[in-house]
């Protein structure tokens, strides 16, 4: 499952995709460049309560709450600017 959206970066429009991805944990987001496919965001569900959540949500709610939360902690630009890949939780 992908889900495509937009954010502006440095005052540019810039296209974007989330999907699940496969990891050490049984559920993550990747958020990456549509263009190019360049991971910029890794949230993985971690610890007990996150596994649970994951395991029990629908997948677009879980890539629509990654989404949200890589873009209210800055983690999109971050990774952008420093070229550095950002992890969180979910």
């Amino acid at each position: 499952m992908i889900q495509n959206f937009e954010q502006m970066i440095g005052g540019k429009l810039t296209q974007l995709c989330a999907s699940l991805g496969e990891g050490p944990t049984p559920h993550r987001v990747i958020i990456s460049l549509a263009d190019s496919a360049k991971t910029l965001v890794v949230l993985d569900a971690s610890g007990f309560l996150g596994t649970l959540k994951a395991e029990i949500e629908e997948p677009e709610k879980m890539i629509a709450d990654a989404i949200a939360k890589a873009r209210n902690e800055g983690l999109i630009e971050r990774a952008v600017d420093t070229g550095v890949i950002q992890e969180a939780s979910l």
